[in-house]
């Protein structure tokens, strides 16, 4: 029996290995709560790779403002977690490269494998991006708009994000990090 999904998450953590496992242990506590044990192992699988390789991405890149997670429902049967940093670069799949004895390597691919979509979107012509995977609904036929194409909004809401972190001010940045949700929920619908 599918209950309705009560609430959605977020988390704001410095770019550090240690956070990988509190924010998979949210997602997990989020699907308890909503009654979704169902979609817990490949979530927390989803969660970790995604997190994973922006912490690696922030540390290779010298970026040390936070990441955040966000995990929500868009549907009564669709969890959305997308994991957003300011490292430069774009997620790149490594599946010809990763050999059998590589310790790492195969995030996407397992992302690739697992979701039932999953796409990012590069924050204009600067530094950042966020990443996104969806489940427990057939995927979208078509890939949303703001995963294809770079968001003016996105990427101003990401300049101020990244702003308000480096002010050192926790209320500018909680602001400015609900004022980004609150653009992609409103004016990128999944």
């Amino acid at each position: 029996m599918t209950t309705s999904p009560a609430s959605d998450c977020s988390l704001v953590f410095p770019p550090h290995p240690a956070w990988v496992r509190i924010a998979r242990e949210v997602v997990r506590a989020l699907l308890a709560a909503a009654k979704r044990t169902d979609l817990t192992d490949t979530a927390v699988v989803l969660t970790s790779e995604a997190v994973t390789n922006a912490v690696n991405a922030c540390r290779a890149g010298g970026c040390d403002t936070p990441v955040t997670v966000l995990a929500e429902w868009t549907s009564l049967d669709q969890l959305l977690v997308l994991v957003h940093d300011n490292a430069p670069g774009v997620p790149e799949s490594r599946r010809r490269s990763a050999s059998g004895e590589d310790e790492s390597g195969r995030g996407l691919t397992l992302i690739e494998g697992s979701a039932d979509a999953w796409g990012f979107c590069a924050q204009g012509g600067g530094a950042g991006k966020a990443m996104w995977s969806t489940l427990g609904a057939p995927a979208p036929k078509a890939e949303p708009a703001w995963a294809r194409d770079t968001c003016g909004e996105c990427a101003r809401l990401g300049a101020a994000q990244r702003r308000a972190v480096d002010s050192g001010s926790k209320q500018r940045a909680v602001a400015a990090t609900v004022a980004m949700r609150r653009h992609v929920h409103d004016a990128h619908p999944r």
